[in-house]
């Protein structure tokens, strides 16, 4: 790039908003507006209708000064916009807050500098807490679900109360938050082990006998009317209005009244809970939950009852690897370090890396923690494999993300930004192992996907950055009865048109982002848009555990 310092004048008018600013003819810039550390690749992109030429400026926002540099080659269409090109400004290093200008466009405000994410974690920990289910919710929040739960085999009460709400709804799927307290495990930090330490204490009361594992605690008869906040569920699951919910045990078998799951056995949750607990201290109970997943190999998977969705997990080998690797990290037994190297040569790559499609939590969740846990653990043949399992990965979304001006590779289905930060993460895990960075590059477009730079130039972490054009009417209870934004919940993320196409939403206004559509992706910031709006807890621990391991200090 080539530089030059010049005096330029901001416009108060163009200071980033909450909400997105009128699609006007175009052209935009595209940024990650959160920010970027001193040492991260930074490449804004500058999309529109027409072609481009000239120069671009990288405005300090105090100083009125930048830095400027030619644009690059054209890229040509991709996705809603004709003409792509790539701005790099990597020579940036702050500390400060910046601009990018082309013309009279410019991007909203972002931050370079070591601390430039410094209030995300915080963030995203404050929605997990928001997400609390039972006796104790966050400060001033009500009690909620403490009737949970009767067995629907035995009809038998059995305690269930805690965790967390998985999404949008009332309903607590294990799948998901077994993977949350093991992710929220491995972050540093005393919030997100209290966090931990809050989920971790239903993970333990799934597994009541040596042969028992719960599943999911209520159903989809959750999303029946009336709609209303945790505290004032009414759902009937059989017991009257707003009594004890369903709690489904894995049966190793395909369950549910009218519409089945696959479900073939118990190891996915069974082996993802023992890793969970072995990483919480409780080596007894890690040791029980991880007999019980040898015992019934397979996949669980949640529940269907109105309706024919469930998620559909296809492995359970990086499950059993993961509670064998956490087990013999806890113990130091032989056996279970044995164990977790056939289970890693078992689970290999991950499968979904480089598909187009995959089926709805089919791979969750998305990349193998257990990997990254065994590498240190053994001689240098297991770990060349391991390092392999990644970068065979990661070079098949390499291969994708290169075709694109974005540089997306991941699959855009529904939860798209699991994808996409599995991705990352998996980068930066290999990194860390290998002290290989090849693909950091493209782990930070990624990232930076994730926080604004993208199509519709929205931030997938509602209220993130605070001023920023970020999620704003996300598909949530608190935003729509409460009129209370749930901040830090990472959404769903863009779907293909025709996955969008295929659902039936409630009506809603005019599409501000509809210039920004396209057979791509789409993407709507409406309460109705139950597909790309709505936050999800594994996704936003997700996202956690990767600014964790992105800046290690």
């Amino acid at each position: 790039m080539r530089i030059a310092v010049t005096a330029l004048l901001l416009s108060a008018a163009c200071v980033a908003r909450a909400e997105p600013p009128a699609p006007g003819p175009g052209p935009w810039i595209r940024v990650n507006q959160v920010g970027y550390l001193p040492g991260d690749p930074k490449v804004a992109v500058l999309s529109g209708p027409e072609p481009l030429t000239g120069r671009y400026t990288v405005v300090d926002v105090a100083s009125g000064m930048g830095v400027e540099g030619d644009i690059g080659p054209d890229e040509g269409p991709w996705g809603p916009f004709a003409h792509n090109y790539r701005l790099d400004f990597y020579a940036i290093r702050g500390p400060g807050r910046f601009r990018v200008r082309f013309g009279d466009v410019e991007s909203p405000e972002f931050a370079v500098g070591p601390d430039a994410y410094a209030k995300v974690p915080d963030a995203l920990l404050r929605f997990m807490q928001i997400q609390r289910c039972g006796d104790d919710p966050i400060a001033g929040e009500p009690k909620c679900h403490l009737q949970d739960a009767i067995d629907v085999v035995t009809d038998e009460k059995v305690d269930l109360v805690g965790g967390w709400h998985d999404a949008a709804d009332r309903l607590k799927h294990m799948i998901t938050t077994s993977y949350c307290v093991g992710a929220l495990r491995l972050v540093k930090g005393e919030a997100a082990q209290a966090e931990a330490r809050h989920g971790a204490a239903l993970v333990k009361k799934l597994h009541p006998k040596p042969d028992v594992i719960y599943v999911q605690v209520g159903d989809d008869r959750d999303h029946r009317p009336p709609a209303t906040l945790w505290h004032d569920d009414r759902s009937d699951y059989g017991h009257g209005p707003g009594g004890p919910r369903s709690a489904w045990p894995a049966t190793g078998k395909p369950e549910g009244p009218k519409y089945k799951n696959a479900s073939t056995g118990k190891a996915s949750l069974a082996a993802r809970c023992a890793a969970v607990m072995a990483l919480m201290g409780d080596v007894e109970t890690a040791r029980s939950m991880y007999r019980l997943a040898q015992a019934s190999p397979g996949v669980a998977m949640s529940v269907p009852v109105l309706a024919p969705h469930y998620y559909g997990e296809s492995s359970d080998q990086d499950d059993l690897e993961w509670g064998a690797v956490e087990l013999y990290r806890a113990t130091r037994e032989p056996k279970f370090l044995a164990d977790a190297v056939a289970h890693a040569d078992r689970a290999g790559d991950n499968a979904w890396m480089g598909r187009d499609a995959h089926g709805h939590y089919e791979f969750f969740p998305y990349v193998n923690l257990a990997h990254w846990r065994l590498y240190d653990l053994v001689g240098p043949d297991v770990q060349a494999r391991l390092a392999g399992y990644y970068r065979s990965g990661l070079e098949r979304i390499r291969d994708r993300a290169l075709k694109n001006p974005y540089r997306i590779g991941t699959p855009i289905v529904w939860c798209s930004t699991n994808d996409v930060i599995a991705f990352a993460t998996q980068a930066r895990m290999y990194e860390a192992m290998t002290g290989d960075d090849q693909f950091l590059d493209l782990a930070a477009e990624a990232r930076d996907w994730i926080f604004g730079r993208n199509p519709w130039g929205v931030s997938f972490v509602i209220g993130v950055p605070e001023g920023g054009v970020a999620s704003s009417r996300p598909h949530h209870m608190f935003h729509r009865l409460a009129k209370r934004l749930p901040v830090g919940g990472l959404v769903d993320g863009p779907v293909t048109r025709a996955i969008n196409d295929s659902l039936k939403f409630s009506p809603f206004e005019d599409d501000p982002l509809a210039p920004f559509q396209s057979d791509f992706a789409v993407f709507h910031d409406e309460f109705a848009d139950f597909s790309t709006n709505e936050p999800i807890i594994d996704g936003t621990v997700s996202l956690l555990l990767l600014l964790d391991v992105w800046d290690p200090r």
